[in-house]
């Protein structure tokens, strides 16, 4: 049926990673030329071909019940191939409690699919993966044998749809997901909007921490630089939470803070918006009249961004202080984790980026 297929993937632990490897394997034993790039290294002018004989798929993980906004972005940068065959995977968070328990991409797969069917591609496949769940700023990494039986699981039903769409038939699933992800729709705005910021500023590195830059090095969105006196890892606001840095960690050094996770709650929660219209009130009284919602919505994500930045930036410069990281070492959960990262996948895999 196709003569090139052409997988990108974005991946943080080689959950993604994993399953578009296994459809390169896929097709490499169809005898169809394949190839996987990441995101971060891909040249998708120069490798996407038009026409039919020719399969582009993207592979990457839900956050917020949508695709991350890495994705979104790379989705919108691919060239026009006017009817270039694709597919979309999203991978979701699995678990094992009493019996198997499916995570939920909601809009993820076929907010991609819409960007290429506006592209000129034709959509052949939507079909979501469960990996084990990996977002050990909330949970601890699973067990290694819930992990082996999920991703085992997950290798048969990637390599048996896969395998379809590679002789030709258009496979769409995750029409429920897609419903209950409308339904989230809020909540997945929400997190592109300011939830990935947010979460982006509650990383920091303990005691553990050597500088040796690997967090830095294979970073997929480049989000990270060594700073201060102690060259410990500074998070940016390009950070998706993707937990690779987390997850290959070798001295198991990266850590998300709860404490400071909440302080932040309550600083970014207060209404800066409504209380400088009510101070600009008490000095011109017509002003409350002219100002509508919108502008104090502006103000108030202006306050969101502005106020995350200065206190992480503090908290950064505080962390050097050994005393201060040693408290917010022990009075993290993500200290007493079991860490993840997909057991068939090494850092030398992320190689290219």
């Amino acid at each position: 049926m196709y003569k090139k297929v052409t997988i990108y993937y974005f991946s943080g632990t080689g959950n993604s990673y994993r399953v578009a490897s296994w459809m390169a394997g896929a097709a490499a034993a169809h005898g169809i030329d394949s190839s996987i790039s990441s995101t971060a290294n891909a040249r998708p002018t120069e490798e996407i071909d038009s026409g039919a004989k020719n399969l582009v798929g993207l592979v990457f993980p839900t956050h917020g019940f949508t695709a991350p906004w890495h994705v979104i972005y790379f989705a919108l940068r691919l060239p026009r191939r006017p009817g270039t065959h694709a597919f979309v995977t999203p991978t979701r968070g699995g678990t094992k409690i009493n019996g198997f328990i499916p995570g939920l991409e909601g809009t993820a797969g076929y907010l991609i699919a819409l960007i290429l069917l506006c592209k000129g591609y034709r959509l052949r496949g939507v079909q979501a993966v469960d990996m084990p769940a990996n977002w050990m700023a909330l949970h601890w990494g699973l067990h290694p044998v819930n992990v082996s039986g999920i991703i085992n699981r997950a290798q048969v039903k990637t390599t048996a749809w896969f395998g379809e769409i590679l002789t030709g038939r258009r496979k769409l699933g995750g029409f429920i997901p897609l419903f209950l992800g409308l339904v989230l729709l809020p909540v997945s705005v929400a997190y592109l909007i300011g939830g990935r910021f947010y979460l982006a500023k509650t990383f920091f590195a303990s005691a553990k921490c050597n500088s040796c830059g690997v967090c830095a090095q294979y970073c997929p969105t480049h989000s990270l630089t060594l700073q201060g006196k102690n060259r410990l890892p500074y998070w940016s606001y390009s950070c998706e939470s993707c937990m690779r840095c987390m997850g290959f960690c070798p001295r198991q050094a990266v850590e998300v803070s709860h404490p400071l996770a909440i302080l932040l709650y309550y600083i970014i929660t207060i209404p800066a918006g409504y209380y400088l219209l009510k101070w600009l009130t008490s000095f011109f009284p017509g002003i409350k009249e002219i100002v509508s919602f919108w502008p104090i919505i502006l103000i108030d994500y202006v306050y969101f961004l502005l106020s995350v930045y200065l206190v992480y930036r503090l908290f950064h410069l505080l962390i050097h202080i050994p005393l201060i990281n040693r408290f917010f070492t022990y009075t993290t959960l993500t200290h007493y984790y079991r860490r993840y990262h997909e057991p068939g996948t090494q850092l030398k895999d992320f190689q290219e980026e």
